[in-house]
């Protein structure tokens, strides 16, 4: 919603439209590293957990849900990072996106009192919220855009540092009211969360400014997310679940505590971690069985560091089905207790869960709702409460509702999915269990679940533990021996997509001329008398008078440095493999326009001209300007490819929608689910 909302509002802006409706400029705030870091995925690329590095191809500018590919290469944004804005950083002319954490946002502490303001003992450095509040307010407008809304809002933050960020957002505003009185465009808030309410149950109250509301009930319904399946197993190696303490062991409690330390977790928390441990393995077991290469993780949620401590203990004792031992490759602890660098650690280390080759398949965490991670690959959530408190849905399922089997990744598992959520409607256990979170609780909390039920959540019970996990999925593979008979061949027309802009398109003639009635030979002269004092300010002498003029700037140097400014601006690159092009563009533009007739520089006197800033920065941003205006303008590439049926080497099929094929590659060969089946024959062959 976010991104839509950006790419809906940035057009509109960067072409004039009413400045009191839309802008160009976005600011765009975290509460916190991880979601920092996932807003980046969206706008830089997605980081490849195991080198670090980012695909711009995965940014939202090349998924056609946001932006047409016809008008991808009009949406040049510049993209400002934390540390990026500086306290002598230029304010960018053209579109821009400061993506930031708001605890950045701390302003300058008002002096305690009189003393300390007149002496001057409060000075330090300029807090960061500072520099960056002079940075925005150097714009007439501005869109805020607040992702996990609920941090800045909760009713408890007149004491808690998130108070800094509603100081701060009133100080800017004031600010920019101050610098552009007349002036002043749209300054619009926009709040995005999961959660946009305080309290939970009865006792759950909504933010008055709410406009759009898509509940999880709702996501759940449309299945864009997992499916909750609440796994009952009352008993397991003899021990019975209900009987059992859903509490960590403790020791008595010392004179005047309520509660003991934890020594220990009961026999009920192990009872649980077994049955979520045994699911983990059932559909680890499952899809390598069936060829399914996903890897499903099972993530233990705790109420307390010391429970999770213990848990990431017991783990390390426990070895797998195959044999391999639960250690440090294959879980991992993550809680705010942590050293900074280990949470840090921690923290990258959260990426590895959904790649399938690494070894991490067992998460601890402490539950924090504000961590702000979720993965594809959580199958299984174990959660070991403290108390007998509510805790919200979203916080025991919220980290691991991502689908993990996407339907354009999928096609064939979709149908599986939609009948697997029939079979929970009619109170039966799912033939499938594509895209289901697991959920393992305390038998004593159920009637948290009920109550969800009545709220109309589709949770489904019971053991699943004597259920294929994968239905009647069936990977085929493509018979080598069929291919020289079988295989087919079709050519593909390719279109290879352009963003370099032809640049001769660009009329010199058309660009705005430097307004100087007098004429050129005038202003040369008068710059050319431009004079430096140096004065000594207790005595007003002039101490020094020398010459604005560089002995080194020439005209050869005035095109090198005008074609650089004009292919890079600040930390984005635009067209730096075509500098000479645009050094041509920007020699004729000068030469024969820009000044309202023609100069010729090779004259000494004449260049020095070009060295004064007004002038050297609106050449500049002309020609700058001109390029990005047709940018967006594509070219293609026609050329043919040749595609053949083999380079899929392996398919996957619902086996009671397929049937045997004798001359294909594959053995096996499927027919659609809705309106199909014609495809077995007379004899049920095709």
């Amino acid at each position: 919603m976010l991104d839509s909302l950006l790419n809906k509002e940035k057009p509109h802006g960067a072409s004039g439209e009413t400045k009191d409706w839309y802008s160009y400029r976005f600011l765009l705030t975290a509460p916190n590293i991880e979601v920092l870091n996932r807003l980046l995925d969206a706008f830089k690329g997605k980081r490849d957990p195991e080198t670090g590095l980012r695909n711009p191809q995965e940014t939202i500018y090349y998924n056609p849900l946001f932006i047409p590919e016809d008008w991808r290469f009009q949406f040049h944004l510049q993209l400002f990072e934390p540390n990026d804005v500086k306290a002598n950083t230029s304010p960018p002319e053209t579109a821009f996106i400061f993506l930031t954490n708001w605890q950045q946002f701390r302003l300058k502490k008002e002096a305690e009192n009189l003393w300390v303001g007149l002496t001057g003992e409060d000075i330090e450095e300029e807090p960061r919220g500072e520099i960056i509040a002079d940075f925005l307010s150097e714009f007439p407008d501005l869109v805020i855009m607040n992702d996990e809304a609920h941090h800045v809002h909760g009713k408890k933050t007149a004491k808690n540092e998130e108070l800094v960020w509603r100081r701060f957002i009133n100080v800017l505003y004031q600010r920019l009211e101050e610098r552009h009185e007349k002036e002043k465009g749209v300054f619009i808030q926009f709040d995005f969360s999961a959660t946009p309410f305080f309290g939970s149950g009865a006792k759950k109250e909504y933010f008055p400014h709410i406009v759009y509301d898509y509940p999880l009930l709702n996501a759940m319904n449309d299945m864009l997310v997992k499916q909750l399946f609440l796994e009952e197993r009352q008993a397991i190696a003899g021990e019975n679940l209900r009987e059992l303490d859903f509490r960590a062991e403790r020791e008595e409690p010392g004179k005047g505590k309520k509660k003991g330390a934890v020594i220990g977790l009961s026999a009920g928390q192990k009872v649980l971690l077994e049955i979520g441990r045994k699911k983990l393995e059932q559909l680890t077991e499952e899809f390598r069985a069936k060829g399914v290469e996903k890897k499903p993780v099972l993530m233990v949620l705790c109420e307390e560091t010391e429970v999770a401590d213990l848990v990431e203990r017991h783990f390390y004792n426990l070895t797998d089905n195959y044999g391999i031992q639960y250690d440090e490759r294959k879980v991992m602890k993550i809680h705010t207790k942590l050293t900074s660098d280990k949470l840090d650690k921690a923290r990258k280390r959260l990426d590895k869960i959904d790649v399938n080759r690494d070894p991490l398949n067992v998460v601890i965490s402490v539950l924090m709702l504000r961590e702000g991670f979720d993965r594809k690959n959580i199958c299984v959530t174990v959660v070991l409460r403290a108390t007998e408190a509510d805790l919200l849905l979203e916080q025991i399922v919220g980290r691991g509702l991502r689908l993990m089997f996407q339907k354009e990744e999928y096609p064939e598992i979709g149908q599986a999915k939609v009948e697997a959520v029939e079979d929970i409607k009619r109170n039966k256990i799912p033939s499938s269990s594509f895209d289901f979170l697991f959920i393992v609780e305390h038998p004593r909390f159920r009637q948290f679940y009920e109550n969800l039920r009545k709220e109309g959540y589709l949770i489904g019970t019971g053991d699943t533990s004597r259920k294929s996990s994968t239905g009647d999925l069936i990977s085929v593979d493509a018979i080598p021996t069929r291919l020289e008979d079988y295989d087919i061949y079709w050519p593909v027309q390719i279109y290879d997509q352009s963003s370099m802009p032809d640049l001769s398109k660009i009329d010199s003639s058309t660009l705005p001329k430097y307004s100087f009635p007098e004429g050129f030979s005038e202003l040369r002269e008068k710059i050319g008398k431009l004079v430096i004092q140096e004065i000594h300010t207790p005595t007003e002498k002039k101490t020094k008078i020398w010459k604005l003029e560089n002995k080194y700037f020439d005209y050869n140097h005035f095109l090198s440095r005008a074609a650089q400014a004009v292919a890079k601006e600040g930390k984005t690159h635009i067209l730096t493999g075509h500098l000479a092009e645009i050094a041509a563009i920007i020699d004729d533009y000068v030469s024969n326009y820009f000044f309202g007739e023609a100069i010729d520089f090779s004259d000494p006197g004449n260049y020095q001209v070009l060295n004064f800033a007004l002038i050297f920065d609106q050449v500049v941003n002309s020609v700058r300007n001109a390029i990005l205006k047709i940018i967006g303008e594509i070219t293609y590439e026609t050329r043919g490819v040749w595609n053949k049926l083999s380079d899929v080497g392996r398919i996957m099929l619902r086996e009671k929608y397929s049937v045997e094929s004798s001359k294909c590659i594959y053995p096996r060969q499927g027919f659609s689910s809705i309106g199909g089946g014609f495809e077995r024959g007379d004899e049920g062959r095709p």
